[in-house]
């Protein structure tokens, strides 16, 4: 059920009656030539519509923007400071914790959201007696970045914004200054990556694979969100019997 598509005096009857809402964070940044900017909200958005329905739990309106200036050269490409997002998405939970619930479940489309979201998942269980879970939106391996799995989700939930016509297949980067790279790692080190270190096509995955969109299919896409919506519905489930004092931190000695 979306919150935000009833009316107060609704919204009032719907949070007596639980204390778990679900929130989708995405972000709008490129998803190489043939995906909408929009991929990742979109994606988080359908599949916590998806897990609300059936464990009939109210979804906040989805988050579209989050921290993704690493896609930045990329236009159409949008983006918040982790400060700034971290404090939008806390602001967003007190604001629906004030009308009653205190748990909360975050499906999140955007990975370069999940060390902010940690944070604010730390100091609302510590300093506000609220309990936030986070997911991802995606099964945790997929074949990369606007890749043929993500690709496939578009086309499945909506293939009118996918333009496979443009679909390329993008061997990732190898190296950067001469060292070689992992995934978004030079050696075996971490840093401030930027997409076009990794790839000109904004279709990246691990350093020296072959990323093949060209290969994403509608039918690939079902199987793949279906699989995981079980798995956050079964959590959900879960969530909303746990006892939230139960989930809170334990009093420092």
């Amino acid at each position: 059920m979306k919150l935000a598509e009833v009316s107060w005096v609704e919204a009032q009857a719907i949070l007596k009656k639980v204390d778990t809402v679900i929130l989708p964070v995405g972000s709008t940044e490129q998803h190489g030539p043939h995906c909408p900017l929009a991929t990742d909200h979109l994606t988080a958005e359908a599949v916590a519509n998806m897990v609300g329905d059936r464990v009939k739990l109210p979804v906040l309106p989805v988050v579209p923007v989050g921290v993704s200036s690493h896609h930045r050269q990329f236009p159409g490409t949008l983006w918040a400071s982790p400060s700034v997002f971290r404090e939008y998405v806390k602001a967003i939970i007190l604001s629906a914790s004030s009308h009653g619930p205190k748990k909360f479940f975050i499906i999140n489309g955007h990975g370069g959201n999940t060390p902010s979201l940690k944070e604010v998942a730390e100091d609302l269980r510590s300093d506000e007696d609220i309990f936030l879970a986070i997911a991802t939106a995606y099964p945790t391996k997929l074949d990369g970045h606007a890749g043929e799995d993500e690709t496939s989700i578009m086309l499945y939930l909506r293939p009118q914004l996918v333009k496979m016509e443009k679909a390329v297949d993008t061997k990732q980067n190898e190296a950067l200054a001469g060292i070689r790279m992992k995934t978004q790692k030079v050696g075996p080190a971490d840093f401030g990556f930027d997409t076009i270190d990794l790839s000109t096509t904004g279709v990246f995955g691990a350093a020296g694979k072959m990323i093949e969109a060209t290969k994403a299919t509608a039918a690939h896409g079902e199987e793949i969100v279906k699989a995981h919506v079980d798995e956050l519905c079964a959590f959900a489930e879960e969530l909303k019997k746990a006892k939230l004092e139960e989930l809170l931190p334990k009093p420092h000695k």
